[in-house]
């Protein structure tokens, strides 16, 4: 999503926010997050493509001058701070053209931390703010609406359980695989001769080494006169061939 200049200023047309829950409705027509640009970032940065791949991405359009949009701002801090980690990006589209510092006293305010910029242009024209976008995994638009609808959040947690479970299948299944087809131990805890302990699955042996597999998935070769003398004795007599 290359940066583009900010859209025409949206008006809030309802300070109580009917007229923008009223426009809530699931999308009719396939839309993808790449059809979205983007203004200048003015707070904090805004994620490239590649790190938005296979994220939850949230485009709130909000203003300033805009009642419910302000309503709006603690609450998707609070998302943001909930599901960051599991694979949420939110992204404020600022569309009343407002000064940096009246923006940022809101920001501050409302305890923001996700990447604010001057706007954003998109496909689907609308005439009313606060206004959200909702983009899954995969890109497609998921939710169009006002983000305190009954639908927001649902469409939200099913989302970022989908990119989950997507991005659970797409992971290297190598090192599973060595676990398991490995004729030595899966995961315990080994000692070393100074007394450390090691967690780590086994995945070869040799006469000098052993080749530890550790929770991060990574391969460490460890020398086995480093190992405990315990540890040593239970992984030779594993290793001896049998008759």
């Amino acid at each position: 999503m290359a940066l583009a200049m900010p859209m025409l200023v949206s008006t809030c047309l309802a300070a109580d926010g009917k007229a923008a829950k009223a426009k809530e409705v699931l999308p009719t027509v396939a839309h993808n997050l790449s059809e979205w640009h983007f203004g200048e970032v003015l707070f904090g940065n805004k994620p490239s493509d590649a790190e938005l791949k296979g994220k939850v991405v949230l485009i709130e359009y909000w203003g300033v001058h805009c009642p419910p949009c302000i309503a709006s701002l603690p609450h998707l801090a609070e998302l943001d701070k909930k599901w960051r980690d599991k694979g949420l990006c939110i992204i404020g589209a600022e569309s009343q053209g407002s000064p940096k510092e009246a923006i940022k006293s809101l920001l501050d305010s409302a305890k923001v931390h996700y990447p604010i910029t001057a706007g954003a242009s998109g496909p689907i024209a609308f005439n009313s703010i606060p206004r959200c976008f909702i983009f899954n995994g995969q890109g497609a638009l998921v939710y169009d609406g006002y983000p305190a609808g009954p639908g927001f959040e649902k469409t939200l947690k099913e989302s970022l359980n989908k990119a989950k479970a997507s991005a659970m299948a797409a992971a290297p299944t190598t090192p599973t695989a060595s676990i398991a087809s490995a004729p030595w131990f899966a995961m315990r805890v080994w000692t070393n001769s100074d007394g450390h302990e090691i967690r780590a699955a086994v995945s070869k042996i040799d006469s000098t080494s052993v080749t530890f597999l550790m929770p991060n998935a990574k391969e460490v070769v460890y020398p086995l006169d480093k190992l405990s003398e315990d540890s040593r004795t239970t992984l030779t007599l594993v290793a001896q061939p049998k008759d």
